[in-house]
């Protein structure tokens, strides 16, 4: 039997956490989140209080299917929107208040159908009116069109007016998009707080890592991780938090030393989910790496046991 076959057989074997929250409450369907109150179907999210519906969400309440926001509140169906109060259907917005159908506007408030403003009141298709004619012109529109309508006419407007080809702050020697308080971070997206980084999404707090995604918190030296917080030197791994030194492992949790191992707790020294010696452990590990790297099966990984319809990707990508 080949090992990446061992590992799957394994996988199979031991019990697996149906969801990965921490410290939430009253949120019994959100999964990868934590810190989180009255929240459902939340991932990926943390320090949120009554959110529903949202993906990449951060330090908001009452907001409703918003993705990759942070500290919003009262906000609907929001992208990439950070400190904003009251907006709906907006992307890439920075705070705003009272805002509908907005795309890249920062410190705006009372503004409908906008793009590329920049702290402006009672604008409707980016043209001033007056308080009384803003309300009235908005209840009319509101009236006259549809939601998929005034969409597209703001996609319209976007046509028309000048935007940053990618979205960065307060980073040097970087690339990507929507990268922020980063250093040496390339063909990353959607990260914070990154150095020396490579190929990452969905990231904050890395160090020295290279192809990881969904990944947390002082964290350093990884390759090709997935869903981890605080691990150091791990490669090939899938759901571990608060370890070091693992390899080919999936939801093993305050441990270190650990090779092709599955749902384990303050594990050390363990292979396949057997315990080994200190010493019997780096000898067994080097033999193991060699065969693998020999057969081909080093960095591969048992393949996804959720149904690729239910992924993130199938949202982008149907299966045909």
């Amino acid at each position: 039997m080949s090992y990446l076959a061992k590992m799957e057989e394994l996988r199979r074997k031991v019990p697996r956490v149906s969801l990965v929250a921490i410290n939430c409450e009253n949120s019994p369907y959100v999964s990868y989140t934590g810190n989180v109150k009255n929240c459902h179907l939340l991932s990926g999210s943390e320090r949120d209080e009554d959110c529903y519906y949202g993906f990449w969400l951060y330090d908001s309440a009452n907001s409703t299917d918003c993705d990759y926001c942070q500290k919003c509140r009262f906000c609907y169906e929001c992208v990439d929107c950070i400190e904003c109060y009251e907006v709906n259907f907006s992307q890439d917005c920075s705070n705003c208040s009272n805002c509908e159908y907005c795309y890249d506007c920062v410190g705006c408030k009372d503004c409908f159908g906008c793009s590329g403003l920049r702290r402006k009141q009672y604008m409707i298709g980016n043209q001033q009116y007056s308080k009384e004619e803003y309300e009235k012109k908005v209840g009319e529109l509101k009236k006259k069109f549809s939601q998929e309508e005034m969409m597209a006419m703001v996609e319209d407007l976007k046509k028309k007016i000048p935007h940053f080809y990618t979205h960065q702050l307060n980073n040097e020697n970087c690339t990507g998009d929507y990268i922020y308080n980063s250093r040496g971070a390339h063909e990353c997206f959607d990260v914070k707080e990154m150095e020396d980084c490579f190929h990452s999404n969905n990231c904050v707090s890395l160090k020295d890592c290279a192809d990881m995604s969904n990944t947390y918190y002082n964290s350093e030296n990884n390759y090709e991780v997935m869903s981890a917080m605080n691990i150091h030197n791990c490669n090939f791994c899938v759901t571990c938090f608060d370890s070091n030194d693992l390899d080919h492992c999936e939801h093993v949790y305050n441990s270190h030393d650990c090779f092709g191992c599955f749902s384990l707790r303050h594990a050390e020294y363990c292979i396949f989910n057997e315990q080994f010696s200190k010493e019997d452990y780096f000898i067994e590990v080097a033999k193991i790496k060699a065969e693998m790297i020999e057969s081909g099966e080093y960095m591969q990984f048992p393949g996804s046991t959720y149904p690729y319809e239910e992924s993130n990707a199938a949202m982008h990508w149907p299966k045909s």
